[in-house]
């Protein structure tokens, strides 16, 4: 045993060197120190482990599809809500026109197809809360109606 701890600590010295680091990547910075108080402390080691291993739990990866889906859900109903305006407000200026009860038409098929997304988008919002760890806040649902009125009223104010 001996013999092995001999060429341990020769190995271990010739590794540290004379203790000049100066050399290395990063020598003289601070170490970037990550902010995780928002972590429940007992999962805190597990999460650095996966981090530092490019690993993320699955609820992570769902809470970010489901940021994008949001922010989808709500640039598409701004654009139709512009487009149904524009569309109204040419159908008002042609006198004899046929074509008011079509962009109502279409803009009414196009409510309920987003109301049916935004219903999908919050079946998977219930889903994501429930496999959520303890500690971290629930996403909220949306409400496609009051989501409609205001893009509306948006645009009407632009």
């Amino acid at each position: 045993m001996k013999k092995w701890e001999g060429i341990v600590d020769r190995l271990i010295t010739e590794c540290i060197g004379d203790g000049d680091v100066s050399h290395l990547p990063g020598a003289g910075k601070k170490l970037p120190l990550k902010d995780d108080s928002g972590t429940p402390e007992e999962l805190r080691a597990a999460f650095k482990i996966m981090e530092d291993h490019d690993v993320a739990p699955e609820w992570i990866a769902a809470g970010a599809r489901l940021e994008q889906m949001e922010s989808t859900l709500r640039n598409q109903i701004e654009m139709r809500a512009r487009q149904h305006l524009r569309d109204a407000r040419k159908a008002r200026a042609e006198a004899a026109s046929t074509r008011a009860p079509k962009v109502e038409a279409n803009w009414n098929y196009y409510k309920e197809q987003f109301l049916e997304r935004v219903e999908g988008y919050n079946r998977e919002v219930l889903v994501y809360n429930l496999t959520l760890p303890s500690g971290i806040p629930h996403r909220q649902t949306l409400r496609g109606e009051p989501l409609i009125e205001q893009a509306l009223r948006q645009e009407r104010a632009n």
